[in-house]
């Protein structure tokens, strides 16, 4: 099976396959008019009022309604305004080019114009119509795309053009590192029915290389919504996986175009089967995948499950044991961006839950990709955020280091969770990159 349909058609001048929407190839540049066919928008709508067991999706575009819990319209004011000042201290301190805080600034200007507009006009929901500031800090500009990466990256996150002078080469794959992977999921001490779903295989590319799939998906919309869309989430992005691995070798570089077409193709099952099933309407799931080939994993994320990279050795400069390497796509995570809130806030906050891009709920989804070099004593740390509920990324950290094995530390990991009354289901897989002994080549 190709996978090649859910992402579109290939650029006219470097054949890497691109997104159906987009308008210039995200690898070389040339524009696309003839080969991306824009899709309709759809239709407004306003977030339903959170149930207290489900998340909530904001479809695009987003609105935000003024009474009970939700958002105020002061509260987004002071939003915006905080996001204005705080690019302005970027641009003062140096930390961003003049452009970036004057596009950015503009943008945020605009947004401030519109609520004012619509307060005016007495209207009881208020539409966000421009965007707010970048998701996250990625300070290493792309010669090519001019896509932000963090710093230690090799290669662009959006087009895979190289970032340090001799990572053009490509590498033959490694065989030193061997993987041991854990994986649990508990329904918690609140819940009837366990909507989340988790799967690790391993399967081989054509010449016999190992790959392994790990993957964790939360779903939302009931229920019964919630478990179907999550298990059609899973199911479905690793049989693309494993189809197109039948069809290359190590040598393939393009496992970023793979993992976000397998994504893609999930979001059209599960919106398909929705629209055919009233019962399900409005069911969709988050997802977090992670392939793992040789010394490297290819990440692909929607939603707010996580991903983290633990390390005793240290995962950045600043020498950390853990980091979270996925973007949480909810409002107040964006809130958290523009210094409106504190990641401690963040954590308590009532609508922590409320996300604005999930799989399924609409017909195309965009997701975040990220490729994570390996190396020995490496940890990936897959979970829903029924675990990030019950426990600091502090607590994770030495949960890791204290288990005797993957499968114990997930184990114990759900264990904790429960004893602190899981209010949702929680889900944990993990993989460990060890140092291969000769006895094991």
């Amino acid at each position: 099976m190709s996978l090649a349909t859910p992402t579109g058609a290939p650029c006219p001048r470097c054949h890497r396959l691109v997104d159906e929407t987009a308008r210039f190839c995200r690898h070389c540049g040339f524009p696309l008019r003839s080969v991306a066919t824009p899709l309709a928008a759809p239709e407004p709508a306003v977030a339903a009022e959170p149930m207290d067991y489900e998340e909530v999706v904001l479809p695009a575009p987003r609105r935000i309604q003024l009474e009970g819990e939700k958002i105020s319209l002061r509260a987004l004011e002071q939003m915006v305004h905080a996001g204005v000042e705080w690019w302005q201290m970027r641009l003062q301190t140096g930390e961003a080019t003049r452009e970036e805080a004057i596009t950015s600034i503009e943008e945020l200007r605009k947004a401030l114009g519109s609520v004012s507009h619509q307060l005016a006009q007495g209207r009881e929901t208020i539409r966000i119509t421009t965007t707010l500031t970048p998701a996250r800090r990625f300070p290493l500009g792309c010669s090519r795309c001019g896509k932000g990466n963090r710093v230690n990256a090799r290669y662009c996150i959006a087009c895979g053009n190289p970032l340090v002078a001799n990572a053009e080469k490509v590498q033959p794959m490694s065989q030193t590192l061997r993987y041991t992977v854990g994986l649990l999921s508990d329904v918690g001490t609140r819940r009837s029915v366990n909507q989340d779903s988790a799967l690790v295989e391993q399967f081989r590319l054509r010449d016999g290389t190992p790959v392994i799939c790990c993957l964790v998906a939360d779903g939302m919309g009931g229920a019964q919504g919630g478990e179907r869309a999550s298990a059609l989430a899973s199911q479905t992005i690793v049989n693309h996986l494993r189809d197109y691995s039948r069809n290359v070798d190590r040598s393939f570089d393009g496992w970023r175009d793979v993992v976000r077409a397998a994504i893609a193709a999930a979001n059209s099952t599960i919106f398909r089967e929705a629209e055919v099933k009233s019962s399900l309407r409005g069911m969709g799931t988050t997802v977090v995948v992670a392939l793992v080939v040789g010394e490297k994993a290819w990440i692909g994320s929607v939603g707010d499950s996580r991903v983290y990279l633990i390390n005793r050795k240290g995962v950045s400069e600043k020498t950390q044991q853990i980091a979270q390497i996925t973007v949480d796509h909810t409002m107040v995570a964006r809130l958290v961006d523009i210094g409106e809130l504190t990641p401690e806030e963040a954590r308590t906050h009532p609508r922590r839950h409320v996300l604005y891009r999930s799989v399924g709920v609409e017909a195309t989804v965009e997701s975040d990709m990220t490729e994570q070099p390996l190396e020995a004593g490496d940890w990936l740390l897959l979970c829903s955020d029924g675990l990030i509920n019950e426990l600091s990324d502090e607590e994770l950290r030495d949960a890791v280091f204290e288990a005797s094995s993957p499968q114990a530390c997930c184990g114990s990991l759900i264990a904790i969770a429960n004893s602190r009354g899981a209010r949702d289901n929680v889900t944990v897989v993990l993989l460990s990159a060890e140092e291969r002994t000769n006895q094991q080549h």
